[in-house]
């Protein structure tokens, strides 16, 4: 039997009936050749939340603090959206990758879903202890502008707590 299996900076579940329980329960992941492809938060989201067992490519079961090591060396800033993608979760939100517009996540309101509705913002994730500068804050707002969605900023403390600020244009 196929297991769910962790490569490069994804998580891929073979197992179709497992993929669509998943995919259909959540909205986690994104279908790609009858396979779901889990982006490394929402495999370790699983993982924690729901007892998602995922293995490395020798077939080795992976626990949460490996898992957790492999995701921080693969992909910087991981704990950041995790901590994000768990938090607006809890909320009722929805998010989902938004690399194709620059940013961490596009996320649907409350209640809406990819395919029936568009995402509302395009959220970038940082810490309280990042800094940008004006040029690419003005970037990202033009961005989210261009594709109808507005810009949310989300900044993760060192207590892992989450503040959101929502971004948008005013004419005067």
């Amino acid at each position: 039997m196929e297991k769910t299996i962790l490569r490069r900076d994804r998580v891929i579940i073979f197992d179709q009936k497992l993929a669509s329980k998943t995919f259909n329960k959540g909205y986690f992941g994104e279908f790609e050749n009858g396979k779901l492809i889990l982006s490394l938060e929402e495999a370790f989201y699983l993982m924690e939340v729901k007892g998602l067992d995922i293995y490395d490519n020798t077939g080795k079961k992976l626990t949460k603090r490996s898992f957790l090591d492999t995701a921080e060396k693969r992909q910087k800033k991981f704990w950041v959206r995790y901590s994000v993608l768990k938090d607006l979760r809890a909320e009722g939100y929805l998010p989902k990758t938004a690399f194709k517009y620059g940013g961490d996540f596009r996320v649907y309101n409350k209640g809406d879903h990819p395919g029936e509705a568009h995402a509302t913002w395009i959220l970038y994730a940082a810490t309280e202890h990042e800094s940008m500068p004006l040029s690419s804050f003005a970037a990202i707002n033009r961005v989210a502008h261009s594709v109808r969605k507005k810009a949310l900023f989300a900044v993760v403390d060192d207590e892992d707590a989450v503040t959101y600020y929502e971004i948008g244009w005013i004419k005067i």
